[in-house]
């Protein structure tokens, strides 16, 4: 009889150790997994937000065409953290600053037209970044006016979807 209850108390004794080392893999396991799964900020090239920000930026310049100066405004991060350079002043803009130059200019012209040409969006996590070359043309007193602006765009996920928080467009 007391072999038989060694018997079972090595028998107990090895299930409580397989218990053990299953548990131990299930995690080495689940770290591993865990690691992989990473974001790389740097080199993952976030295919999902770029198309999203390309339609983004669609819709920037489908409001542009159509005077839609409510979705002009909106795209952009309501913050103090929000800022703007050029392309038709030399001063920091705020988003105050940012929207009433914005009124006043489609508020002067006829006619607005944009091509984006050579779209480039990098996204890091929450943030994207794109850069392009606008080509546009538009009626101001009458006359044809047609600029050429290199693009900057800097974009923050919110729960609002992306809103830009820097711009800064120039000409070369």
């Amino acid at each position: 009889m007391f072999s038989l209850i060694t018997k079972q108390d090595n028998m107990k004794k090895f299930h409580s150790l397989s218990n053990l080392v299953t548990i131990i893999l299930i995690f080495v396991v689940s770290c591993s997994e865990r690691e992989s799964d990473q974001v790389d900020i740097i080199n993952d090239l976030f295919p999902k937000e770029q198309s999203e920000l390309r339609e983004v930026i669609k819709s920037i310049v489908r409001d542009a065409e159509t005077t839609n100066l409510e979705g002009l405004e909106t795209i952009h991060l309501v913050s103090d953290k929000f800022t703007k350079f050029g392309p038709r002043g030399f001063e920091r803009q705020d988003i105050e600053s940012t929207n009433e130059s914005e009124l006043a200019f489609f508020g002067s012209i006829s006619n607005y037209k944009e091509e984006v040409k050579d779209l480039k969006i990098d996204v890091f996590g929450e943030f994207g970044i794109a850069t392009y070359y606008r080509f546009v043309s538009f009626e101001k007193d009458g006359e044809e006016q047609i600029v050429r602006v290199r693009q900057t765009l800097v974009f923050l996920k919110t729960s609002d979807g992306w809103k830009i928080i820097h711009e800064h467009g120039n000409k070369p």
